[in-house]
């Protein structure tokens, strides 16, 4: 009567499995986009190393390793970040190394970027160097002259 065939347990274990892995997705899957704040009234001495998303209104004295990285008209960060999208409106110095960096016209940047995409708004600061990520486009002279 209460008795299970073989095949009966293992699709049993296997929706078991299943069940398991839906209900981890959508947790990862909300975590991931939700980020880790950084109130004003805090401030960190040591690294930061995430896959997500940081958003500091605080200070940090320490490098930053993130996916996305916000930082607010109050934060302030020494040391390096590397991350993939970045948008400053606070104070950075040290080196910055992403794919888009976006300097908004409060940002005060004393550090040297390497990046893709660049973006500097009308009355931000910034005193570094600039060097792109990926190598320069083929200039239009020399194109031309390798045609003729």
């Amino acid at each position: 009567m209460f008795t299970r065939s073989s095949n009966t347990s293992q699709s049993a274990s296997a929706q078991s499995s299943q069940k398991k892995t839906s209900s981890i997705a959508p947790t990862q899957a909300r975590s991931a986009a939700v980020p880790s704040l950084l109130s004003s009234d805090l401030i960190i001495t040591g690294d930061i190393k995430t896959d997500g998303e940081v958003q500091i209104d605080g200070r940090v004295d320490g490098n930053i390793s993130a996916g996305k990285v916000t930082i607010g008209e109050q934060g302030v960060v020494n040391g390096k970040i590397v991350c993939a999208i970045i948008q400053i409106r606070g104070k950075v110095t040290g080196k910055i190394d992403a794919m888009s960096i976006d300097l908004t016209e409060t940002a005060n940047v004393q550090a040297d970027l390497v990046q893709d995409k660049l973006i500097i708004a009308n009355g931000a600061f910034f005193d570094g160097k600039c060097t792109r990520k990926s190598s320069a486009p083929t200039p239009i002279k020399a194109a031309t002259q390798k045609s003729a």
